[in-house]
């Protein structure tokens, strides 16, 4: 795998992305996300589409059916690592808290991705 960029806290993020075959215990290389943010998370939609968010701004959606990541809505704020994403009864994900040198310490914020 090629490094994608180098965050400032020496972490590499890297451009690729996996699905896993539980049946086969196997791995499988997809789609491209569009961001090289490291600290991701993954949170399952109920339109089967998986929202994917990085530590930064950005955030991907995937699309299982067509393997393939498109760049959606920027957040409002960086998060940094060890934020949470949280699927909402409603639909919406719920992106709360975070930590990070880079952003500045402990985040006490929340936003909501409809």
């Amino acid at each position: 795998m090629t490094p994608s960029s180098t965050p400032g806290n020496g972490d590499v993020a890297i451009l690729t992305a996996e699905l896993y075959d539980p049946g086969t215990r196997t791995f499988t290389a997809t789609g491209t996300p569009t961001l090289s943010n490291s600290a991701r998370t993954a949170t399952l939609l109920g339109t089967g589409k998986v929202l994917v968010t990085g530590a930064d701004l950005g955030a991907d959606l995937y699309d299982p059916a067509t393997g393939t990541f498109t760049a959606t809505g920027a957040m409002a704020s960086a998060h940094g690592s060890a934020y949470t994403a949280t699927s909402l009864a409603s639909g919406k994900v719920l992106i709360a808290g975070g930590y990070g040198f880079s952003i500045g310490g402990t985040r006490s914020t929340a936003e909501v991705y409809d």
